[in-house]
């Protein structure tokens, strides 16, 4: 049993991990160095934040990063995880390629396990997930929590209303419709609650919206005790749009701190003026 299989972690709710399909190639030369990978294994948005029997060290890390270059034992180059999202994890701003970095490390070990489960069917992951050990999982896992990529930037236009709209179930939910608030369970501003919980803020807003319709559809199944399947039934088409596209475009206040096309609550410009309304902060 690996270290991570004795993870003492209540797995709270799932949204988002990184299903692929085929694709061209993406960042195949930004690939981090360990030393800067080992700097970022004290964050807490960064690794499990969860107690393990081992620590996290460089080999783990290499051995993550031999695997996402598509060294895996019985893999090969088809296998390559920077192939489609990079190999520092920033995907491609698909729905089908969405950013890696920084995201729990148990969060996508447990991903991994249930698409090679069959709890979370995908046509591309299915396969590769299930030619990956559990120590490869873990250590893929490892490398692409500990890396602290930039963020791409939003370009999709968007009405602000709808962004009013999306923030509102971010931050308050609908009563009417029954949709409990995003940041019940993934932190302020979406920065996600380590080990269980992903962040949303910064993500792509067509991966979350596939996401969602995928819960609401029932294709997508793993989550516990059907929080996110629950919730997602309750939402149309409209509310999942607005509140991905908010969400993509919200930062936490360390990620923002040197990106000039932010404002200081950590929103794009089109919703700066809305953070009043929504009361929405970046930290």
């Amino acid at each position: 049993m690996t270290p991570l299989s004795k993870i003492t972690a209540v797995v709270v709710l799932t949204v988002g991990s990184f299903a692929a399909v085929s694709a061209g190639a993406q960042d195949y030369s930004e690939t981090p160095g360990i030393d800067a990978l080992v700097a970022n294994l004290d964050s807490e948005r960064a690794l499990f934040n969860a107690r393990v029997e081992a620590p996290v060290d460089d080999d783990l890390l290499e051995a993550g990063r031999l695997v996402a270059m598509g060294g895996a034992e019985f893999g090969g180059s088809g296998m390559a995880c920077f192939t489609c999202h990079g190999a520092n994890g920033r995907g491609d701003g698909s729905a089908a390629f969405p950013r890696l970095a920084g995201l729990p490390g148990w969060y996508m070990y447990k991903q991994l396990m249930d698409y090679a489960s069959g709890t979370r069917p995908n046509q591309i992951m299915t396969g590769i997930a299930q030619k990956l050990t559990e120590r490869e999982m873990e250590a893929v896992a490892t490398y692409y929590a500990a890396i602290d990529a930039p963020f791409r930037d939003v370009t999709s236009d968007i009405a602000p209303d709808v962004l009013q709209w999306g923030g509102m179930l971010g931050a308050v939910g609908s009563a009417e419709k029954g949709i409990p608030a995003c940041v019940n369970c993934h932190g302020p501003s979406g920065t996600g609650n380590p080990p269980s919980v992903p962040y949303l803020a910064g993500q792509y807003a067509t991966y979350m919206e596939h996401q969602l319709m995928l819960w609401r559809e029932g294709t997508r199944d793993n989550d516990p005790m059907n929080v996110m399947s629950a919730i997602a039934d309750k939402m149309s088409d409209e509310d999942m749009r607005a509140v991905s596209e908010y969400y993509a475009r919200v930062r936490a206040q360390e990620d923002i701190e040197d990106a000039a096309d932010l404002g200081p609550t950590g929103l794009a410009p089109e919703i700066e003026p809305l953070a009043e309304t929504l009361d929405v902060e970046a930290d």
